[in-house]
């Protein structure tokens, strides 16, 4: 996948998670959790901290799940090129971006070899048949 084709991706996850909805409960989570990696106002987010924010997304023992919660949250909250910037990084250095990590279901803050990001893609195509597939039940 290309530079456009990702950023595409990405600034369509941005619009979507704009139109999710959190109770008070997952909002105070959601936010304290910006609080522990130093964000104290999303809103006013810079590129400064957006790499702060991916240091510390890498340290933090959370899940894929927790991580794709939260930064849905942080998406309605800041500024798309800084969420962007955060979902475009690859926090662990295995060639992957964060979105892609997430999508593919693997861990976002460990190395993955090239054989584990295959058998995820190969996981990813069986668990989702394109059209034109053989796949029947």
């Amino acid at each position: 996948m290309n530079y456009a084709e990702r950023k595409s991706q990405v600034e369509l996850l941005i619009e979507w998670a704009k139109e999710e909805k959190f109770n008070d409960n997952e909002i105070t989570v959601y936010d304290d959790f910006f609080a522990e990696g130093g964000i104290e106002n999303p809103g006013k987010m810079t590129e400064q901290d957006a790499i702060n924010f991916i240091k510390f997304l890498d340290r933090c023992d959370a899940s894929n799940e927790f991580i794709a919660s939260a930064l849905t949250r942080l998406a309605q909250l800041a500024p798309a090129s800084v969420v962007s910037q955060i979902l475009e990084s690859d926090v662990d250095g295995d060639g992957l971006t964060l979105a892609q990590e997430l999508k593919l279901g693997t861990k976002a803050t460990e190395y993955n070899t090239s054989a584990q990001i295959a058998a995820a893609r190969q996981q990813q195509y069986q668990a989702f048949p394109s059209r034109d597939s053989d796949f029947e039940l």
